[in-house]
């Protein structure tokens, strides 16, 4: 029985150059993958991040701008250290401006119904706070007595409390307008990113000072920031004489 002409498969170094080929494919596949994937969790996050902080001003100012709203000018409504029917909750010492506790919290009132009282109404008496606990913006809700969250994943609010001349307010009838300024993270960290901005406010205060706990605090670490300031003049307040 007479055969036809041998067959014979890959040879050895056939299959290791086919593995190495088929090997750099893979990887050239999975660094464009892991690349546009890169990509897209840095642009969820910016946008997250944008839409945080433009919320977060947005819910600040537009109440702030109607501080000390008080058409009767009997309710006595304007800038507070402390909510009518909050007291012991919080307290402003305006004088200490150096001290983050006073320059990361806001209280006013507003007699929004203009009946001459200030009420205790979520309307009427207003507070904003930053809980670097747990990284927190939060409102006040004076009916109920706790604070409540209004955006997560910041990481510094600051006011900064002016008078008329431009110069720092250190009693709330004092005040003629406020320099705010909100950091906000993202949500997830980024490997590969450094963040080593230093944040300040329109002052040139650092919006995170370094703490004895965590002396890298808001730097040298791989979350995306957005810092969003603006100014708020104050148009019910008069000026104190």
């Amino acid at each position: 029985m007479q055969y036809g002409k041998s067959q014979t498969g890959l040879t050895m170094i056939e299959i290791m150059i086919y593995i190495a080929l088929s090997s750099m494919m893979m990887a050239s596949v999975y660094n464009a993958f892991h690349t546009q994937q890169n990509s897209y969790n840095s642009q969820n996050n910016t946008v997250e991040i944008q839409q945080t902080v433009r919320s977060g001003i947005y819910t600040m100012t537009r109440e702030v701008r109607s501080a000390g709203y008080d058409p009767t000018r009997d309710a006595k409504a304007g800038f507070v250290k402390e909510l009518p029917d909050a007291v012991g909750k919080f307290s402003i010492d305006y004088s200490d401006y150096t001290n983050v506790k006073n320059n990361s919290i806001i209280a006013f009132t507003i007699d929004s119904n203009g009946n001459r009282s200030i009420e205790k109404d979520y309307a009427e008496q207003i507070a904003y706070r930053f809980n670097s606990g747990k990284h927190y913006l939060e409102r006040f809700n004076v009916t109920s007595g706790v604070w409540e969250a209004v955006a997560g994943n910041v990481d510094a609010l600051n006011f900064v409390y002016l008078k008329q001349d431009g110069t720092r307010a250190t009693v709330p009838q004092d005040i003629q307008s406020i320099e705010i300024a909100l950091l906000v993270r993202s949500r997830n960290a980024e490997p590969k990113f450094l963040n080593t901005t230093t944040y300040r406010n329109n002052r040139g205060d650092v919006l995170c000072p370094p703490e004895s706990s965590n002396p890298a605090i808001c730097t040298r670490d791989h979350y995306r920031r957005r810092l969003l300031t603006t100014t708020v003049q104050i148009r019910n307040v008069r000026i104190a004489s």
